[in-house]
C-alpha cells in the first residue's frame, strides 16, 4: 500500500548552527497522525545511509524518521533533526 501525503500539511526543518546548512522537510500522512520526515543526500553530496528499501521522494530526498503525532511544530521538528544529523554524526 503506497503512503499518501496531505499536500496542505508540511514543515521545512533546518540546522544552521556550526557552519552547517541541512534542511529537511516533514510530510504529514494522509489518514493517520504520522510525519514523515525527507532528507535529500544526493542534493547536499552525502552518502545515503538508509536501507535501499527506505521511501524516496523526488525531489524530497529519503525518509530518514518519522515523528508520531497528529501536529508537529518547528521547535520539535528541528529538535529531532538535530538529534538525528548528531546521531549520524553529520554535525
Amino acid at each position: 500500500m503506497d503512503i499518501l501525503y496531505d499536500d496542505k500539511y508540511h514543515l521545512h526543518l533546518g540546522y544552521y548552527e556550526d557552519n552547517f546548512d541541512y534542511e529537511a522537510i516533514a510530510f504529514k500522512r494522509q489518514f493517520e497522525d504520522v510525519w514523515d520526515i525527507f532528507f535529500d543526500f544526493k542534493g547536499y553530496g552525502i552518502k545515503n545511509i538508509t536501507s535501499k528499501y527506505e521511501l524516496t521522494l523526488d525531489p524530497f530526498g529519503t525518509r530518514i524518521f518519522s515523528i508520531d503525532n497528529k501536529e508537529i511544530d518547528y521547535k520539535i521538528g528541528k529538535q529531532r533533526f538535530k538529534q538525528w544529523l548528531s546521531s549520524n554524526k553529520m554535525i
